[in-house]
């Protein structure tokens, strides 16, 4: 049976001029070689999830330009807002490709994707949390599709990747998100953006995978923050997610040269 192919995009960081740099670097031209390069894939993916961050504190330009450069690939994508984006503003802004910047929930090839908002409770300093709303919508959409696998995608991270300043901004209520997923055996994974770094762990039979940015990276297992500074983990970068019918997950992290 064929596989669902995902491709995860997460913090652009795009900023109001486009000629604007972040963090020293052309942000604008990274998502251009992401795009690029989705474009080229083969087996072509069936969806693109934009996991947060996709502007700086910016106005609706950086929206408006993401979805001219989304529509040269021939998919559907789906966005949630990070600690960086107006989430109201994004769907305001954002072409909405038919409406799939409101759909939070995406059923096919037998698993179900769960897209949610974990930009409640902003503590000023890039931590995030899951509303008592969105709790309940994840209830909800679990028990509804407990018959199929599920993906759950957030932008702040549910786990510590061992950096000392971005375990402090990690998802602020965790422990209730990890209690919804415990009950239900059908969740399979967990992907998110924010640390601008790749990890795989395990949280029971949970996979977490988080996913570098296409803006800049970070050097894991610092105190402070560092730019990562190896040619090749500081390039743009993606994930590509292959979801087997019978809930094998195949995941690869794609860096993109200049």
């Amino acid at each position: 049976m064929i596989p669902l192919v995902v491709a995860q995009i997460t913090d652009f960081h795009l900023q109001n001029d486009p000629d604007q740099d972040y963090r020293g670097f052309n942000v604008e031209q990274h998502l251009d070689r992401v795009v690029d390069d989705l474009l080229l894939q083969t087996p072509a993916v069936d969806m693109i999830i934009c996991s947060g961050d996709l502007v700086h504190h910016g106005g609706p330009e950086g929206y408006q330009r993401l979805s001219r450069r989304l529509a040269r690939l021939p998919v559907p994508s789906y966005w949630i807002p990070g600690n960086h984006d107006a989430a109201q503003l994004m769907l305001e802004s954002g072409d909405q490709q038919g409406g799939q910047l409101n759909q939070r929930t995406v059923v096919a090839q037998g698993w179900v994707i769960i897209l949610l908002d974990s930009t409640a409770n902003p503590d000023g300093q890039g931590s995030g949390s899951l509303s008592s709303t969105e709790l309940v919508f994840l209830e909800q959409q679990l028990q509804q599709y407990s018959t199929h696998h599920c993906l759950v995608v957030l932008h702040h991270n549910p786990l510590p990747v061992g950096s000392d300043w971005q375990d402090r901004i990690m998802l602020a209520n965790a422990n209730q998100f990890w209690a919804v997923l415990g009950q239900h055996r059908s969740v399979r994974a967990v992907i998110n953006g924010h640390v601008h770094q790749a990890s795989d762990q395990l949280y029971g039979k949970v996979r977490v995978l988080m996913t570098p940015a296409t803006s800049v990276q970070f050097k894991a297992g610092c105190q402070q923050m560092v730019l990562e500074d190896d040619p090749v983990l500081r390039q743009p970068a993606y994930r590509l997610l292959t979801l087997h019918r019978d809930g094998l997950i195949e995941t690869s992290i794609k860096r993109v040269a200049g």
